[in-house]
């Protein structure tokens, strides 16, 4: 007999199409049903209208070819589908918040849409705008706004509706917070002598406003400052009153105030007038999504009006570097004050699914407003919104029943139950909803902030407004009524409380749990694999000893992912723990690195080289990757290193990579939104799946990145005195230097080498070791076995001579590791310059990658003063004065190899330069005075290379 839960995870099956398909002759019949209904529905009204497509119309040939044709497509398009198309539906598919779609909400679009409703007005769409209207309480509701009015003339009720994405609902909310913020300003200038509200100056009884400290003001006495921070519902209120106590009709406000709109004469025009020096400011986390400065852009106040607010270990916002910055806005000088437009608070980051703190958020919006400063709190619940039904009995209590499988965090329920104290939230139906693209939604606490948004007049509601219109308040014009009907079919099918959504979530929370504690147990001693969750263990976030750190993973092994469901759930330490692991909302970030010979690896580039291949490994980005060989899907995302700051160092020290490692870290990150996968066996077989692929290719990067004995090439150089420039490679640790010398070959090779030269003009001859041998051995030895080869490339022919080379000195010798090298390219392109009295030669400094090998010998230098032979020993560095190497970067190919002919740089035989010359890159780079300064033009011989240096010897290069 099946317990409760088996029950309830027995409903949840009734719920979607399924992984196989199970339930295919279900949403058959349902679609059939309504394909039955719509005919009829097509046949049942207008009755005595004739019949327009004729049954001698469907016998003719050409009706009969073009339904052909239509037959043919349909294969072919369902054969692509098929083949190309992601496999969300999948329990293997753990990357994107992507998941099967609700059958309800594929039943309701697919009614809907043969009716084709354009839920603009209600004349194209009058019953899927009431249920638009429907959705949007109902978002309204399980969020904890209050929907119900209290008395008649209530009109701060919230409000919600459906956008095509999250992306287009956070737009609005910048819009209206825009337009709120500017709305008393307005209402000033259409109160100045001459203007049509002129009589409110004088009005009696007077109109007056609270300022946001509370304290009661004449309107007309109140400061920019004041009218720029009026508390939200004082500003929402004014229209309501004016018409309320003084008869001023919405037609005519909108009429006397319209010209003075942010809306219609934009920002600047208002900021002039009332002399506001620092323009308002959003706050927001710095793990916030790439919409809200677009969003800034379009909606006119500019993407840097974003304030990017650190965040702490847990990836949340800081609380108290926010307060550093409010403080900063309240200056005592009144014009050196900066206003607020809003703060955004983040309920479950895309990248690693955090909630911001918003419950202290909301408690410190009214410690601001105690000093003068006051703003708009959104709240970007576009994933995290849907969990708030966990915490929603059938009866819609406010109180957290025991959701079986797996319970909100503590820290993620306190935030989620403070939503009801924003002012408005985006919410994403087509995300943790399990509805079809495209259902975003945006939700008011007060409705009235809708219309700020419109063309039309704010007018006051009226209880009979059921069928208002949706499509004037926001971004979109045309939109599908489709959507809300899909929205509304899956929220009464599942139901928005804790037995339908929180039931549905809280089993996909426990799996992303329990995934999480695969990544956080993978690491073995004796393996090369690295795996780190970005969220911290129990113990890492108390700061314990390394032995406590191992104890609780092997709790975990054993008691959590060694046991079957029922077991775990029974054992009350282990699912206690359980509740405290991963992320806030349902979202695994994590990170691999990997050892050699027992050694961690420090180069985070080498570390983001493993998880980009891990990732193009467990995902399909173009229609020539084989949906059907990923045996799992992940996706990654970059932290990058001066946005996550502490955050970030904290993360690459439990990498092993070593807290002062610079540069941006890549991570992986999986979004596990199914119910199905959570038992022990299938679990395992994904984690495993994905060890094996990390397995794999951390033997790519063993490869790369083990110093071992090698043949190693360099470019001879010099008639009169021998240089080598070695043939560097980025991405293998065996010849991960840019290395210059000088050295000595036998006079007979040498006299070969000229007669060689002086023939071919135009060819670079190469000098390999014969026997294998570090790098650094070569540089060292008394001499070592050589050859020599036309060409720079390695050959199977036989070489032109073998030899000894003796006396080696150092010239240039840089690492190229990458905490060797620079985050940004050189702005002007820099080459060292070196050679002897007679001769002179340059190599192009490598100062970031990808990068090209740029080597041309015997060139002629006419610079003011001339070298001196030390300068040319030890080299020096020349910048070239017209080449802006940043522009170029990075350096145009073709077939993999550089095209030599770039505009802006021209690496050709003749080729002349200006060019200024340092004694050091150091002095380069800082523009110090030049020691010389005048010309450089190329030989015969430019060497241009660009795949070898980039190449990775581990993959095959097409």
């Amino acid at each position: 007999m099946m317990t409760d839960d088996r029950l309830e995870h027995a409903k949840i099956g009734s719920w979607f199409l399924g992984p196989r398909a199970e339930n295919h002759e279900q949403l058959k019949a349902f679609l059939a049903y309504i394909l039955e209904k719509h005919r009829e529905a097509r046949s049942n009204i207008y009755i005595y209208d004739p019949d327009f497509i004729t049954p001698e119309m469907q016998r003719t040939q050409s009706y009969h070819d073009s339904i052909n044709r239509l037959w043919r497509m349909v294969k072919f398009l369902t054969r692509k589908l098929a083949s190309h198309s992601i496999p969300f539906w999948s329990p293997r598919y753990n990357a994107h918040m992507n998941m099967d779609t609700a059958m309800p909400g594929i039943i309701g679009y697919m009614a809907a849409m043969l009716y084709n409703p354009n839920n603009a007005a209600p004349e194209g769409s009058p019953l899927t705008t009431l249920i638009e209207r429907k959705v949007g309480q109902e978002l309204c509701q399980m969020l904890g706004y209050r929907t119900e009015r209290i008395e008649q003339c209530d009109t701060s009720c919230a409000w919600g509706h459906i956008t095509c994405d999250g992306s287009v609902a956070n737009l609005e909310a910048i819009w209206a917070a825009r337009n709120l913020k500017f709305y008393p300003l307005s209402l000033k200038l259409a109160m100045e002598t001459g203007n049509r509200l002129d009589f409110l100056g004088t009005i009696e009884p007077p109109f007056t406003l609270e300022n946001c400290k509370g304290t009661k003001k004449l309107f007309k006495e109140l400061s920019t400052w004041e009218l720029l921070n009026l508390k939200p519902s004082i500003t929402l209120d004014i229209p309501t009153r004016l018409y309320k106590e003084y008869g001023i009709s919405p037609s005519f406000l909108e009429s006397a105030i319209g010209p003075y709109l942010v809306q219609s004469i934009g920002i600047d025009p208002l900021e002039k007038k009332f002399n506001i020096k620092n323009s308002a400011k959003f706050c927001i986390s710095i793990g916030r999504h790439y919409s809200w400065p677009k969003g800034g852009a379009l909606i006119g106040i500019g993407s840097e009006s974003f304030v990017n607010i650190n965040v702490d270990l847990h990836a949340r916002m800081n609380i108290q570097e926010l307060k550093r910055y409010l403080d900063s806005c309240v200056p005592d000088a009144e014009d050196d004050r900066t206003p607020v437009f809003g703060v955004v608070a983040i309920m479950g980051s895309t990248e690693h699914g955090a909630c911001d703190p918003l419950k202290e958020l909301v408690g410190i919006r009214e410690s601001y407003e105690e000093k003068g400063l006051s703003f708009l709190i959104h709240c970007d619940a576009a994933w995290g919104g849907y969990f708030t039904s966990m915490l929603r009995t059938p009866t819609e209590t406010l109180h957290l029943p025991y959701v079986p499988i797996m319970a909100l965090k503590p820290h993620t329920e306190e935030q989620l139950r403070a939503l009801k104290d924003v002012d408005s939230i985006t919410v994403d139906p087509h995300k943790s909803g399990y509805v079809n693209y495209p259902a975003g939604g945006l939700c008011y606490r007060d409705e009235r902030l809708k219309c700020l948004i419109t063309w039309t007049s704010p007018i006051v509601f009226h209880a009979g407004d059921a069928l208002e219109s949706m499509g004037v308040y926001g971004v979109e014009g045309s939109k599908p009524g489709a959507s809300p009907v899909a929205a509304w079919l899956t929220h009464n099918t599942l139901k928005l409380n804790s037995e339908g959504y929180g039931r549905l979530l809280g089993e996909a929370i426990f799996t992303c749990s329990k995934l999480y504690c695969h990544w956080a147990t993978m690491t073995r001693e004796d393996t090369d694999l690295i795996v780190v969750p970005f969220n911290m263990l129990p113990t890492e976030q108390n700061n314990a000893s390394p032995e406590a750190i191992e104890k609780e993973k092997t709790l975990i092994e054993k008691r959590i992912l060694g046991v079957s469901n029922e077991d775990l759930m029974r054992d009350s330490v282990a699912a206690d723990l359980l509740k405290d692991l991963g992320s806030d909302l349902m979202i695994n970030a994590f990170a691999c690195n990997f050892r050699v010979d027992g050694e961690a690896n420090t180069d985070v580039e080498e570390a983001n080289y493993l998880n980009k291949r891990i990732f193009k490994r467990l995902s399909v980005s173009s229609m020539y990757d084989a949906v059907e060989e990923r045996p799992l899907f992940i996706t990654e995302s970059t932290f990058a290193q001066d946005v996550y700051g502490d955050c970030l160092r904290n993360y690459k020290r439990r990498l092993q990579l070593g807290e002062t490692a610079g540069g941006d870290l890549v991570s992986l990150v999986n979004v596990t939104m199914s119910p199905w996968p959570s038992d022990y066996p299938f679990l395992r077989d994904l984690a495993e799946t994905f060890k094996r692929v990390a397995n794999q290719e951390v033997q790519r990067c063993v490869k790369r990145n083990r110093l071992t004995k090698d043949i190693h090439g360099f470019i001879m150089q010099g008639c009169n005195k021998l240089f080598l420039v070695h043939l560097s490679m980025f991405n293998m640790a065996n010849h991960r230097r840019q290395l210059i010398v000088t050295a000595e070959i036998p006079e007979r090779i040498m006299s070969q080498y000229r007669n060689l030269r002086a023939e071919n003009p135009a060819k670079f001859y190469r000098l390999t070791n014969v026997k294998e041998a570090y790098l650094e051995e070569l540089q060292h030895a008394k001499s070592f076995e050589a050859r020599m080869d036309e060409g720079t490339q390695e050959s199977d022919t036989a070489p032109l001579a073998t030899f000894n080379v003796k006396n080696v000195n150092v010239v240039i010798d840089k690492s190229l590791k990458s905490d060797h090298l620079e985050k940004n390219y050189p702005k002007m392109m820099p080459f060292y310059v070196y050679g002897s009295e007679q001769e002179y030669h340059i190599d192009h400094v490598l100062k970031k990658s990808p990068n090209a090998q740029l080597t041309a010998d015997c060139v002629t230098v006419s610079v003011k003063p001339p070298l001196e032979t030390e300068q040319l020993e030890r080299g020096v560095v020349a910048r070239l004065r017209n080449v802006f190497e940043r522009p170029l970067q990075p350096l145009p190919t073709y077939e993999g190899q550089i095209v030599r002919n770039v505009p802006g740089l021209s690496f050709v035989p003749h080729r002349k330069y200006e060019v200024e010359m340092f004694d050091t890159y150091a002095n380069f780079q800082n523009q110090g005075e030049p020691i010389a300064t005048g010309n450089i033009m190329l030989g015969y011989r430019v060497y241009a290379d660009w795949l070898e240096i980039n190449k990775d010897p581990t993959e095959t290069v097409k």
